[in-house]
């Protein structure tokens, strides 16, 4: 009798303790925020650390191993089995205790997170002065507008995907450092695998990995990063919660696109930050309808495309294309947004498009990184034609060509003709062959001659190209297949005029 009294006085004041934290802890959440979910390791006593008071066990959901245990974390899960599942309370999360952590669109990380022993585990300098955090000097080099900001203690660098920084627990004052000396550093695995830094593929985007370090020792954001991988004893992850985009892109037409299906198309892209979590216990956040806005103004008003609310899954939008009638204008510059909703029908913000380089097909022409530019024109047409089509001719001599007529030639376009073609004469093109035979060796010096090549040996399947730059280089490419052998006197073969 006296061991049952015992474990519901500490559930009492376990529940008591919870109501007062729930005074002085608040965060809401805007539509531009990260909302980080679910929970991280620190091992021994000390438990789970929980980012958010929907992910909370033992304070708002007492019904778990180490409430049921005796509440100090010293019996694993196995040893919590009846009777110490006998006696118990629930609590409906987020109502006594409230809580969260979150990253702006700047990187700056804000609010708290939760242990059962050391209470409130705050990221931001709300009652302790700037001053009394250790080092801030990473956040200079990584987290500039943190660290101009005298109420940031911790952010999370886009750039490299990583956080650094300091937590601070509300009970005894002990520093936890989201950059400290452990591997993997805190990072969120994102949107580009190509650089990122988190070799773990099976890491879905918008989950946390790596460790941050403490006096405390080592919080461990993700059970698949933790020694050795752990997940079958502990099964746990730290996670972006809100369908979140992390990265758009455009035109998405290079220029063998666009000399295969035109230069008036464009592919719009998006990736995500967060989205499907695989984990039940984590909810689902898959996307399952989008909208795209195209706008010659920065503006998503009177817009030149919405598509409206459209059903899927899917990470891009072609235009003109069977879900997109509109077509863009040649040499324009074009604003674009996108908006998601996820299982729960709940949409996103409008994200808008910003990432424009040079590095992009369109080469950022007007150096605004928030449009991406359309070409000035349709790319050039190359032909060819030859006869007889097994073309015979000595090694080393000059093969003349001729075409079939001119109304077959080669073209280019212009921004005064920029869909009607003009007949590809020097110097509007210029025009360079090369020829290599079945085994990919070259067999002909690459010429910008416009009426003859030079074969160096004879080949059977032998590759001929025409590739053909306009002024403003743009250049579409040809190839024809063909047979070259020794004995006939002549091989015509051609541009038109």
């Amino acid at each position: 009798m006296f061991k049952l009294e015992l474990k519901l006085a500490q559930k009492i004041f376990l529940v008591v303790t919870i109501f007062a934290w729930s005074f002085f802890v608040f965060q809401p959440v805007e539509a531009s925020l990260s909302e980080l979910r679910g929970k991280a390791w620190w091992g021994g006593s000390l438990g789970y650390v929980y980012f958010n008071c929907l992910d909370d066990v033992i304070g708002d959901q007492l019904d778990v191993e180490y409430n049921l245990c005796g509440g100090d974390g010293t019996k694993s899960e196995a040893e919590c089995v009846p009777p110490d599942y006998a006696y118990h309370f629930f609590s409906t999360g987020c109502v006594s205790l409230v809580h969260g952590v979150y990253i702006d669109e700047s990187g700056k990380m804000s609010g708290s997170a939760w242990n059962h022993a050391k209470g409130l585990i705050s990221f931001e300098a709300t009652t302790t002065p700037d001053s009394a955090i250790p080092d801030r000097s990473m956040l200079s080099a990584n987290c500039p507008v943190c660290f101009a900001d005298p109420n940031c203690w911790a952010c999370y660098n886009e750039a490299n995907q990583k956080a650094y920084g300091w937590g601070r627990s509300t009970v005894d004052g002990n520093w936890l450092r989201l950059d400290g000396t452990e591997t993997p550093q805190v990072q969120i695995k994102n949107w580009n695998d190509a650089s990122s830094t988190i070799p773990y593929y099976d890491i879905v985007a918008g989950d946390f990995i790596g460790t941050a370090s403490s006096a405390l020792g080592v919080l461990s954001f993700n059970c698949l990063t933790e020694s050795g991988g752990n997940c079958a004893t502990r099964n746990y992850k730290v996670y972006i919660g809100n369908l979140q985009v992390g990265y758009m892109s455009a035109p998405n037409w290079g220029y063998s696109e666009a000399c295969a299906g035109g230069a008036r198309k464009v592919v719009l892209k998006w990736y995500l930050k967060s989205g499907f979590q695989p984990y039940t216990a984590y909810g689902n956040l898959e996307q399952t309808a989008y909208r795209v806005i195209v706008n010659t103004s920065d503006s998503t008003s009177t817009p030149v495309f919405d598509s409206g609310k459209l059903p899927g899954s899917a990470d891009q939008l072609v235009c003109p294309g069977s879900l997109c009638a509109w077509s863009p204008d040649y040499e324009t510059n074009y604003y674009w947004w996108v908006q998601l909703w996820d299982a729960a029908d709940q949409p996103t913000e409008l994200y808008q498009y910003k990432y424009n380089s040079v590095s992009d097909t369109d080469g950022d022409s007007d150096t605004n990184n928030q449009t991406f530019t359309t070409y000035k024109h349709e790319f050039p047409s190359p032909f060819m034609s030859w006869t007889p089509y097994d073309v015979s001719e000595s090694v080393g001599s000059p093969v003349e060509f001729a075409s079939y007529s001119a109304t077959t030639s080669s073209r280019f376009y212009t921004s005064a003709s920029p869909s009607s073609g003009i007949d590809c004469t020097t110097p509007d093109c210029e025009y360079l062959w090369t020829v290599v035979n079945n085994e990919g060796t070259l067999i002909s010096n690459p010429t910008a001659a416009t009426t003859s090549i030079t074969f160096m040996q004879a080949s059977t399947n032998t590759i001929v190209t025409l590739k053909i730059t306009d002024l403003d280089g743009y250049f579409c490419s040809r190839a024809e297949e063909m047979s070259i052998n020794y004995g006939l006197p002549l091989w015509r073969e051609v541009k038109a005029e």
